[in-house]
């Protein structure tokens, strides 16, 4: 299905937008950090997360029971099976029931979000159980600009100025996070054609050919199987 952004994007959009763009700029501030400024920086960020988890969560507390100041290699190892168990007491927000998220995910059809204030998405669930997770705005701000990050990788200079045409070939599934990460910047700043990877591989490469991106973003498995049909084709 091919995505081409028409119309005003809504106000959270425009917020989002703005607000990961500020975000950029400051990871490539932190580009120029030397290692120990990085190792430091990373450091506290670690100490304040844990402190937060262990004031507010009656699973950390007791999961990490007597353990609060100690290194990550020596914490008890914790499943996907054992976090979605415990959900309703592993997360630090009162009030937040994962009987309510998964009702929620499954009627997501567009970019509504949880309880007006969460953004959601899911792993498939390959494994036997998916993983459910939740972030507020300023946190889906920092997930979207981890995202981008590939773009000043490639060297791409997209931006509110300068519209990159892009195909993305992951997920389209709602509840998938590339897809709500597409679905949350969806406007005509960001034309984009978005392809379920599960898709027959010569409809794929059609609607490529047809889109003709300048920037293709896709699993490595999947940009893999398109190297290889280009060579061929050449």
């Amino acid at each position: 299905m091919v995505a081409v952004p028409t119309g005003v994007p809504s106000a959270r959009t425009v917020a989002l937008v703005l607000a990961v763009l500020a975000y950029q700029r400051r990871l490539r501030r932190r580009d120029r950090w030397s290692r120990a400024a990085l190792l430091a920086h990373q450091n506290r960020a670690l100490r304040r997360l844990r402190e937060y988890a262990y004031q507010r969560s009656r699973f950390y507390q007791d999961f990490h029971a007597g353990l609060s100041s100690a290194p990550l290699s020596a914490l008890p190892v914790l499943t996907k099976q054992m976090l979605m168990e415990s959900f309703d007491s592993v997360v630090t927000r009162p009030g937040l029931r994962l009987v309510d998220v998964e009702d929620y995910l499954a009627t997501l059809r567009s970019n509504d979000l949880f309880q007006g204030r969460y953004f959601v998405s899911a792993t498939a669930g390959t494994t036997g159980r998916r993983g459910v997770f939740l972030w507020n705005f300023r946190e889906w701000v920092q997930v979207v600009a981890s995202y981008n990050r590939a773009f000043d990788w490639a060297g791409s200079t997209a931006g509110l100025t300068h519209r990159v045409k892009t195909a993305v070939v992951s997920s389209t599934n709602p509840s998938h996070q590339s897809a709500r990460v597409g679905a949350s910047i969806h406007s005509r700043w960001v034309p984009t054609l978005r392809i379920d990877s599960g898709d027959d591989l010569d409809s794929i490469i059609t609607r490529l050919n047809d889109w003709q991106p300048e920037m293709l973003i896709a699993y490595a498995s999947m940009v893999r199987l398109l190297a290889e049909a280009q060579l061929g084709a050449g």
